[in-house]
């Protein structure tokens, strides 16, 4: 009985021993980086409108009516393309009328020099000499003033006639036709359309305080 009761506090003192403890949990990785001073480009996105570098007004320099648009409404066009025509009959007819003036004027000059240049009906009287050559140069002077004044007006009409075809001055892309064709234009309502260069452009948008500072 004795033996017993030894043998069982013996198995309850083992019971009441420790456990065996857990091994320590094993290091964990990280990573390590160097911090220094460097610049860092910003970047940002923004809503933004193109505009021409130079946008260039296409105007009428004669008065008539609009005959024919030629080009196409927002296409590319070339510089001394053709983009309006005006009526050109009535400075066709200036320029003609200006035409007959001039060769009335120079038959007018050449009628002054035969006669200051005609013989003389009488050789040894110098005071009709003199007269005649006189009236000579008085009348080829007037008619050599008419013949510049008629060859003026020619050219002033020739020009009124070339700006009956109404030309891009730039490369550049068309804008909408203002005037209908059909229509009475004029050096006073002249604004035809307009062409805008496309070789530098201009890029415009806002920017908030907060966002000018930063940047």
């Amino acid at each position: 009985m004795a033996i017993l009761v030894a043998l069982g506090f013996t198995v309850a003192l083992s019971g009441c021993g420790k456990r065996p403890a857990k091994p320590p949990p094993a290091p964990l990785e990280v990573t390590t980086i160097t911090v220094a001073a460097s610049d860092v480009p910003v970047s940002a996105e923004y809503v933004a409108q193109t505009q021409s570098s130079q946008a260039v007004n296409i105007q009428a320099r004669v008065s008539g009516f609009l005959d024919k648009r030629v080009y196409k409404e927002g296409s590319l066009v070339k510089a001394s393309q053709v983009l309006f025509r005006i009526d050109p009959k009535p400075f066709q007819a200036r320029v003609d009328a200006a035409a007959a003036a001039m060769q009335r004027n120079q038959a007018s000059l050449q009628v002054a020099n035969l006669k200051r240049t005609r013989p003389l009906a009488q050789l040894n009287a110098l005071s009709q000499k003199d007269l005649d050559n006189a009236e000579g140069q008085y009348e080829q002077a007037a008619a050599a003033a008419a013949v510049a004044q008629s060859k003026a007006q020619l050219d002033s009409a020739k020009l009124d006639l070339s700006y009956t075809v109404i030309r891009s001055p730039v490369n550049g892309i068309s804008s909408y036709a203002a005037v209908a064709e059909g229509s009475y234009v004029s050096p006073q309502n002249s604004q035809l359309t307009t062409v805008s260069v496309l070789s530098s452009m201009w890029v415009n948008f806002s920017l908030s305080e907060n966002e000018y500072q930063r940047i």
